[in-house]
């Protein structure tokens, strides 16, 4: 259905979806440009009680889950697909120190 219409593949963690890492590795070769990966986390209300939603530090660190993304970003780069990550407060608590931390492991 993705490759017939033509639309974006998108990796979501978080919700009730499996992790990223599984899916990719299931579909990795079937995928196409562009690639979206989404960080959403898995429970909204958990995470704004935790930050009382002030959304300016990291309240629920999820370095394990951040640390498969520079594996498939490169992955995807040295097949020239255009890789979209968006962060959602609600993955660790804010962010723009989540993008921080992607941009840390990338380099």
């Amino acid at each position: 259905f993705i490759e017939r219409n033509k639309s974006a593949h998108v990796l979501l963690q978080g919700y009730f979806m499996p992790p990223i890492k599984d899916v990719y590795k299931k579909y990795q070769e079937r995928m196409g440009n562009p690639v979206i990966i989404r960080l959403h986390g898995p429970d909204r209300k958990k995470i704004e009680e935790l930050t009382g939603k002030n959304w300016s530090k990291i309240v629920l660190p999820r370095d394990e889950k951040l640390s498969i993304l520079p594996s498939i970003i490169h992955y995807f780069s040295e097949k020239e697909v255009d890789v979209y990550v968006n962060v959602n407060n609600h993955f660790e608590g804010s962010a723009p120190l989540t993008i921080e931390k992607i941009k840390r492991l990338l380099d």
